[in-house]
């Protein structure tokens, strides 16, 4: 696949199993300790959008020209209902649950030195489970690669329904990958019990990892590792074939049997969106299937460049 952002004519159908929220995503505020304490903080804008990394991912597929089987979990309400259907408008291929709950929201804060925080509810995820996921359905639907992302909000997969789905799914021929992001449980102190349990129960799953997807830190804090170098070596004993490295302004790397291979941003001249721009790297890199790696990630930074500085909506705010 070339540079450009758009996938091949022929692009494969990606399976996304995520969160589906409501985004209200911030413009960048300045950093402040004022904004932790008692007041108001005006911003240029407040955006609604679909959220989750799986909704996130399955739009920019979708905007990509490709097409997205997205499972999630939604709550029995308007909410959920509304953001489905703005997905099927856009073109993703939903295969919602609905629960007794209600609908996820979650508060993007965008900080103007590129740092986020996200304020989340998402009860919605948290009871998505295994059987919520038709692999079947899927693999009949054309769908060579599952994508499983935001991993640590779906609580009952985490002892043994994520090993359990991406096992059955190499199984039925498919490539296989998983966003490791942040854990909210790491607040309390990555090295907690309940937190090396959860990680623990991650680690489980990288046998059955075709590509492990994450940014430095993330990567550090949840192999226990000083360096991006151990990270990835650790992430290699565990199982996983090839770890794809986010690393932002440094452009994008890949570790796997070949060894090291790094590529360079593509050129941003001024940023406008941010949020959601490791979702979008990911969309075309899962749609660059069968390509040499080099081409995927490069396939991947120009599309998160693209949706860096706003030049194609791939992730469309709601109507």
């Amino acid at each position: 696949m070339s540079s450009s952002s758009a996938p091949a004519a022929a692009a494969p159908a990606i399976a996304v199993v995520g969160n589906l929220n409501l985004d209200l995503r911030t413009s960048p505020l300045a950093p402040s300790p004022a904004i932790l304490a008692d007041g108001e903080t005006s911003a240029e804008r407040i955006t609604e959008t679909v959220g989750g990394g799986g909704a996130n991912t399955s739009a920019a597929i979708a905007s990509l020209g490709g097409t997205a089987h997205f499972c999630c979990a939604i709550g029995g309400d308007d909410l959920g209902r509304r953001l489905v259907r703005f997905l099927q408008g856009i073109g993703v291929e939903v295969h919602a649950s609905a629960k007794a709950v209600p609908t996820g929201r979650s508060l993007a804060l965008t900080w103007s030195t590129h740092q986020r925080h996200f304020v989340s509810s998402l009860p919605n995820t948290h009871l998505l489970e295994e059987t919520d996921v038709d692999l079947a359905l899927l693999v009949r639907a054309g769908c060579r690669h599952l994508y499983r992302c935001d991993v640590w909000f779906a609580e009952r997969m985490l002892p043994q329904g994520n090993a359990s789905l991406l096992r059955r799914a190499r199984e039925a021929g498919m490539e296989t990958s998983v966003d490791i992001n942040w854990d909210p449980g790491w607040g309390a102190g990555p090295d907690c019990a309940a937190a090396r349990e959860r990680r623990a129960w991650l680690k489980a799953t990288l046998p059955c990892v075709s590509f492990a997807h994450g940014n430095e830190r993330e990567l550090g804090v949840f192999t226990g590792s000083s360096s991006l170098q151990d990270s990835v070596r650790r992430l290699r004993d565990w199982g996983v074939q090839t770890v794809i490295v986010h690393r932002g302004a440094r452009g994008c790397a890949a570790v796997g049997a070949a060894g090291w291979m790094e590529v360079p941003p593509a050129g941003v001249t001024r940023i406008v969106n941010e949020t959601g721009t490791g979702d979008v790297f990911t969309a075309a890199f899962l749609l660059a299937e069968g390509q040499p790696l080099e081409d995927r990630l490069r396939a991947g930074a120009a599309a998160a460049a693209s949706h860096l500085q706003g030049e194609r909506e791939l992730i469309p705010a709601l109507d």
